[in-house]
């Protein structure tokens, strides 16, 4: 017989036990999640955009995607990105262009009518040689992370357009489509501002790129920069080989974001299979992505 401080030995020893064989996520003490609006939350959002986007996860059950350039692995990408702007309470539509291109698209209104309009946007296409992390699920996530921040932002004098713009990578088309829309249907538009590459930042200084910005844009951003507090260097390019300027050759105010592309830290995997998931800074993205959300505010109240 054994004695009673032996039984309650044995008794802590089988609880012991039969914790240490419990999966690791359910023997932990449940952690509680972050904030979305927090940097920690939008780090999560992001990566779990990057990551589904360029291959390291799946798309949905079944799907991995190697690119996001031929017609099927585009059409699994806007069904993903429709979906991630009914997630943020924003309706999705559709811009059907050309034989296989579509820009995925949201309005989230001020509720004025006639409302002038900003619009921010990334292409959502890759090379057909590369999963495209950084080129360009990187502005992807980044849109998406201000859209849902945006969604909080009471009393808007402005609307907001979001878009992910197709076929970039084949001479701008999505932009050029788009932005012939807002010229065709007369859309009054205050400024365009679109983000390609933002997940390298290899110095760690989290500067960035104002490519052609309109008048007042660099002031913009460097408030917005000022206002949370943010030493960051604002550097102004004259790159051309984006959305943005799709934009302006129509007329419209529009400044491209990107990380230090001409400035010489930047990605050397652009168009090649080693821009994966792995090389992305994702605290440098979401870095720029509240420094995006406060320019954006300052342009609607």
């Amino acid at each position: 017989m054994t004695s009673p401080t032996t039984r309650k030995l044995l008794v802590i020893a089988s609880i012991l036990m039969a914790l240490s064989a419990l999966p690791a996520s359910l023997a932990a003490a449940p952690q509680r999640p972050s904030p979305s609006n927090s940097p920690a939350g939008i780090v999560a959002l992001q990566q779990e955009i990057v990551s589904r986007l360029s291959g390291a996860s799946e798309l949905r059950p079944g799907i991995r995607l190697a690119n996001r350039s031929s017609i099927e692995n585009r059409q699994e990408a806007r069904a993903f990105l429709s979906e991630l702007f009914k997630r943020f309470g924003l309706d999705p539509k559709r811009q059907a262009y050309g034989v296989e291109g579509e820009n995925i698209f949201a309005v989230l209104s001020c509720g004025k009518p006639a409302a002038a309009a900003v619009v921010f946007g990334a292409h959502y296409d890759t090379a057909r040689t590369s999963p495209g992390a950084n080129d360009n699920a990187s502005g992807v996530a980044a849109v998406a992370a201000v859209a849902q921040q945006m969604k909080r932002v009471r009393k808007r004098s402005r609307d907001v357009i979001f878009v992910f713009f197709d076929e970039e990578e084949r001479g701008l088309r999505g932009s050029r489509a788009f932005a012939q829309l807002l010229k065709d249907e007369g859309r009054i538009v205050h400024s365009v501002h679109t983000i390609d590459q933002m997940g390298w930042d290899q110095d760690g200084d989290r500067a960035i790129e104002l490519e052609v910005p309109y008048d007042g844009a660099q002031e913009l951003y460097a408030s917005a920069a000022k206002a949370l507090k943010m030493n960051i260097t604002i550097h102004i390019t004259k790159e051309t080989g984006s959305d943005h300027s799709a934009f302006r050759k129509l007329g419209f105010k529009a400044v491209g974001i990107t990380e230090e592309y001409r400035n010489k830290d930047t990605t050397p995997f652009i168009h090649r299979p080693g821009d994966t998931y792995e090389t992305i800074s994702f605290d440098y993205l979401a870095s720029t992505t509240r420094l995006i959300t406060r320019a954006l505010e300052m342009l609607v109240r």
